[in-house]
């Protein structure tokens, strides 16, 4: 029943967020909203909730771990940038839902759509049905001698694996990383999944 809008959780209510008062006292301190704050306020009153502020951050932090967007630095011409998701990501997303977060990617400077981020999966995994569109020689595929080992406990035998150049976001916000991917013959919706070791080489 609860609903938390600056954490999009259901731990508690927006109006309940200590965080979210926290911050909106830390911007008040800073100046931002001057227009919104209640002049005839006791001056006692805002002081003492100013010296709250640290102890009460620091009591929630001890208490819940709160979701922080996900954020990547991008060197772009010399200068680091911070990329985070806002409000403006969720327009016309229904929430709270369950869907998976499905991207598109360049791959070998091939667009590639349908790529699901699986922060689960131990392996960047190619699909041969999107290996044979890149027009990649098979025999360019390294050996592996592992299996992979599925959620329900089936063993794919990878058909090798190959690096491959990804470029994730549009010039000048993007980066560019070399991926080890592996590639299975197995049906899927998805031509690729990227999983953890992808998304700690795009720092994402």
């Amino acid at each position: 029943e609860k609903y938390c809008r600056y954490h999009r959780d259901h731990r508690h209510d927006t109006e309940e967020c200590r965080q979210l008062k926290n911050h909106i006292e830390d911007m008040i301190r800073k100046g931002h909203l001057r227009r919104y704050v209640d002049r005839d306020a006791p001056q006692g009153r805002r002081e003492q909730r100013r010296e709250e502020a640290p102890r009460q951050q620091e009591e929630q932090q001890q208490q819940q771990q709160p979701r922080v967007p996900h954020s990547k630095r991008l060197k772009t011409e010399g200068d680091e940038e911070v990329i985070t998701f806002s409000e403006v990501d969720y327009e016309g997303v229904r929430l709270p839902h369950d869907d998976p977060v499905v991207v598109t990617l360049l791959v070998e400077l091939f667009t590639m759509k349908r790529i699901l981020i699986d922060s689960g999966s131990s392996a960047d995994i190619l699909y041969k049905h999107a290996f044979d569109q890149l027009r990649i020689p098979a025999d360019q595929l390294k050996l592996v001698k592992t299996p992979l080992v599925g959620f329900a406990g089936e063993t794919i035998h990878p058909l090798g694996s190959i690096n491959l150049s990804v470029v994730a976001g549009t010039a000048p916000r993007q980066t560019q990383v070399e991926v080890t991917f592996l590639v299975v013959d197995t049906p899927s919706p998805y031509n690729s999944i990227v999983g953890r070791p992808c998304l700690n080489l795009l720092e994402a």
